[in-house]
């Protein structure tokens, strides 16, 4: 048998341990390299070829067992912490919209958002399996896509509630709200390619941010403008330029946000910005809705009121305020253990972060990060008045299908990231 046979059979037994098909290409190249600087060694030693290739193969050891050991160390992984939390958070969403549907007598309300689960769930296990990195050779593609179909909805879109939707026939989008999550994903794979090059500039990064922030500012959709400047920034700090860049970026987004404030905000945005701080100078105008969120989380005793009991004093107990409503029904102490639920969240997604080595995925963890904590927290410090109010759906918990399933993607990406995170140092190797 030739030393080239002879070395290919070896790493065919090495790769016959490891399940996982994916890095075989990458253990291949890598053992390859190995054997290819050994026998040199060996050479320059002045071991003839055959002799240095049979020490090398003798060295690296039974095949079997690094294989075995290969396997184990290059196994995709499941983050079961952050499975456990979303499943519990799901659990908590559907026992709160149910006792809103006992209290409000509304049917459609759990069916709808039980229809939102089984979608979401679908969607995320078809993410979970699919090889996120293949997207980042769409993400400019899917920037100005984005940005084309945003400035459509815009302009032909269709009005509800003050906000254009995406008007698909009889089933209206919310597309001005999904989008700070495509531009997130699409952002996160041009900077990855930048950081790569060495091109990264705070030029280039500004011209990316304004078109987006512009048009969202057009749309009045005040926390589709928060979400997308926050995710933006999470994702600069996150490439790791120089600090003069990230220093400039931010000083030229904070002038470009105030501008965009003193020109396009309105009155009553304004007045919300400024009632929320004392909103007893307004109690029945401005400040009402910040007043009777207080008055109910208050009024609830150290279990609550019950569940099904009704609360007729908020709006939007369904989305915006359902927390207050959680409160109100659960407990304080309910509350309480939901925002520590989301807090642990967040540092099982920080400690995903750390172990993912691939730049794409790593900036993807830290703008999904920002998609999610901003609106969860928000929705919580709103209720007690720490926040401005503002039309916002917690995660998992408020009700609405296209934001079940886009959250359902969401997490989706994310457990697909941890999961192949032992696969793609391997992959950029080679």
């Amino acid at each position: 048998m030739s030393e080239n046979k002879r070395i290919a059979h070896y790493i065919k037994e090495v790769c016959g341990q490891i399940k996982n098909k994916e890095v075989h290409p990458a253990i291949t190249l890598e053992l390859e390299n190995h054997f290819a600087e050994k026998i040199e060694d060996y050479r320059e030693a002045g071991y003839r070829e055959d002799e240095a290739t049979r020490i090398a193969i003798a060295e690296m050891g039974d095949p079997v067992d690094v294989g075995r050991h290969l396997h184990q160390a290059h196994k995709p992984r499941m983050e079961w912490g952050i499975v456990s939390i979303v499943g519990t958070l799901i659990a908590i969403g559907l026992v709160t919209l149910y006792s809103l549907h006992i209290a409000q007598d509304s049917k459609n309300l759990i069916e709808r958002q039980l229809f939102g689960i089984v979608i979401g769930t679908v969607v995320l296990v078809g993410i979970l399996f699919w090889d996120y990195s293949k997207l980042k050779l769409f993400s400019e593609a899917l920037y100005f896509n984005t940005l084309i179909i945003l400035l459509y909805t815009l302009l032909e879109g269709k009005p509800m509630n003050g906000i254009q939707y995406l008007d698909i026939g009889s089933f209206p989008i919310d597309f001005i709200g999904i989008s700070p999550f495509l531009f997130t994903v699409a952002l996160a794979g041009i900077f990855s390619k930048w950081k790569e090059n060495n091109r990264y500039s705070i030029v280039k990064a500004f011209a990316y941010f304004l078109p987006p922030c512009l048009l969202l500012a057009f749309g009045e959709y005040e926390f589709a403008v928060l979400l997308y400047v926050g995710g933006f920034i999470a994702l600069v700090i996150a490439a790791k330029p120089t600090k003069p860049v990230v220093l400039g970026f931010l000083a030229m987004v904070i002038a470009c946000v105030g501008g965009m404030v003193y020109l396009f905000a309105k009155p009553y945005q304004l007045d919300r910005l400024i009632y929320y701080l004392n909103p007893y100078l307004d109690p029945d105008g401005n400040g009402y809705i910040i007043i009777q969120s207080l008055k109910a989380v208050e009024s609830a005793s150290l279990w609550g009121q019950g569940f099904g009991a009704s609360l007729d004093t908020l709006p939007a107990l369904e989305s915006d305020f359902i927390f207050a409503y959680m409160v109100y029904i659960f407990g304080p102490i309910v509350g309480m253990a939901f925002f520590i639920l989301g807090v642990v969240l967040m540092l099982r997604f920080l400690h995903a972060i750390k172990r993912v080595k691939d730049v794409y995925g790593s900036l993807l963890l830290s703008g999904m990060i920002v998609l999610f904590f901003t609106p969860f927290f928000w929705s919580i410090f709103m209720t007690v008045g720490l926040v401005p109010p503002i039309s916002v759906n917690l995660p998992f918990v408020g009700f609405g299908t296209v934001h079940t399933v886009l959250q359902m993607a969401l997490m989706g990406l994310v457990l697909n990231i941890y999961r192949r995170k032992d696969i793609q140092p391997l992959t950029k190797a080679s």
